[in-house]
């Protein structure tokens, strides 16, 4: 059952870019913590502090794909290296200035400058292992993900008992900058050339249709995220305590991190764009299923359901991006795709907080989480329709690179 992930850990090169990506990972679930409790420490204020929070947040969504681009256009080493001295000054400044407005400047700063570690990291692995494998290889990054979202919050807690809020954020910073730094040496980014100059769109890999529906996709799954964190909240205090909407995201993280693996484990017999209908159409049956719930150990089984098939279909759309994307844009395709869930979750925790009051159980927030999986299913399936039709980057290359430079630029 497990061969795929021993073939996958043979690989050369491969556990040294799994251990950098659990470094570089963990620091995004610390620091968006650590960072909220410093900045009320410093400034007093949460609705200040709120503002830090939120321009990190946009600033490192709308600049991850130009840190994308340029790992693609230079190479990923020159640009790594940029982006890990400007990152450094930008944490720097974000601890050494008080004033609100400049701490709010940096927070910007430390946010535009993030190094696109992630997108490398995700853009080297058709390079490093075969296509067979390749959908263990995002099984298992998407599971280091789920592990550090559920491993960072925690580890918060344990540092700030022996360490102020602002020591957290420095070890949050230098966790990204040594993960960074030991990507710089990895043996898939030494090797890594820089595109040849070619016919590059200004909006990269969004020209491509099934690509853009893939990302659009991804965007439709984090809403759902959004929308259960606003359910989840509402149900538990029906039950009787608010607190326990924790307890149920961790069965959410728990489930996606067993499905995750379990995905990455065998070969399915149908393509991953079929799997990711099938995945969708499921996911929404669940929710719908979470919203009538009728107690707390009911809706936490939901939960659990839930996440066991968002985990598979969260490592099935960066498959299908690195099978079906141009290789032009093999690191900016995944910064796009870190930009569209954050845009994504951002969409469904306000939609979800609107559509949810003070006394109601839930029931609309999981609604409009099935709803956006429903969007997702159909979506999925036009996606596996059109690219049914269009050749790969593996066909294109074999017809020569100018081919394959005309081809990414007009579909």
């Amino acid at each position: 059952m497990f061969a795929s992930y021993r073939r996958l850990l043979a690989q050369p090169g491969v556990p040294h870019l799994l251990v950098t990506g659990l470094i570089v990972k963990l620091g995004t679930p610390v620091l968006s913590l650590a960072l909220l409790l410093a900045a009320v420490d410093r400034l007093g204020s949460y609705a200040t502090a709120g503002l830090v929070l939120t321009g990190h947040a946009l600033a490192l969504a709308l600049c991850a794909p130009l840190g994308g681009r340029i790992a693609d256009r230079y190479g990923p080493r020159p640009a790594l290296t940029g982006y890990l001295a400007t990152h450094a000054l930008a944490y720097a400044l974000l601890l050494l200035l008080a004033p609100p407005a400049f701490m709010i400047g940096a927070a910007v700063l430390l946010g535009a400058t993030t190094p696109p570690a992630g997108s490398v990291i995700r853009g080297a692995w058709p390079r490093l292992v075969p296509g067979a494998i390749l959908p263990a290889a995002y099984a298992v990054d998407n599971a280091v993900n789920e592990l550090m979202f559920i491993a960072g919050p925690l580890l918060v807690a344990v540092l700030t008992l022996a360490i102020p809020a602002h020591g957290v954020v420095t070890a949050a910073g230098a966790a990204v900058l040594l993960g960074t730094a030991l990507l710089l040496a990895s043996p898939a980014v030494r090797q890594a050339a820089p595109m040849p100059p070619g016919r590059l769109r200004l909006a990269g890999p969004l020209t491509h249709r099934p690509t853009l529906l893939w990302l659009t996709i991804a965007a439709f799954g984090t809403f759902t995220f959004g929308c259960l964190r606003i359910a989840t909240v509402a149900s538990a205090t029906t039950f009787g305590s608010a607190a326990s909407a924790g307890v149920l995201m961790g069965l959410l993280s728990a489930g996606a991190l067993i499905g995750t693996l379990g995905y990455g484990a065998r070969a399915w017999p149908f393509a991953g764009g079929r799997l990711l209908v099938l995945l969708s159409l499921a996911e929404a049956a669940i929710l719908l299923g979470g919203g009538w719930a009728p107690g707390f150990v009911t809706l936490a089984v939901l939960i659990t359901l839930v996440g066991l098939v968002t985990g598979p279909r969260d490592a099935v759309v960066p498959t299908l991006l690195a099978e079906h994307a141009s290789a032009l844009y093999r690191t900016e395709v995944f910064a796009w795709l870190n930009t569209f869930m954050w845009v994504g979750y951002g969409l469904g925790t306000a939609f979800a907080g609107q559509l949810t009051g003070p006394h109601d159980t839930g029931i609309a927030a999981f609604g409009a989480a099935a709803a956006a999986a429903v969007a997702g299913a159909i979506l999925a399936a036009v996606a596996n329709r059109i690219a049914s039709r269009l050749p790969t980057p593996a066909q294109m290359q074999a017809e020569g690179p100018s081919r394959e430079t005309d081809r990414s630029a007009d579909s």
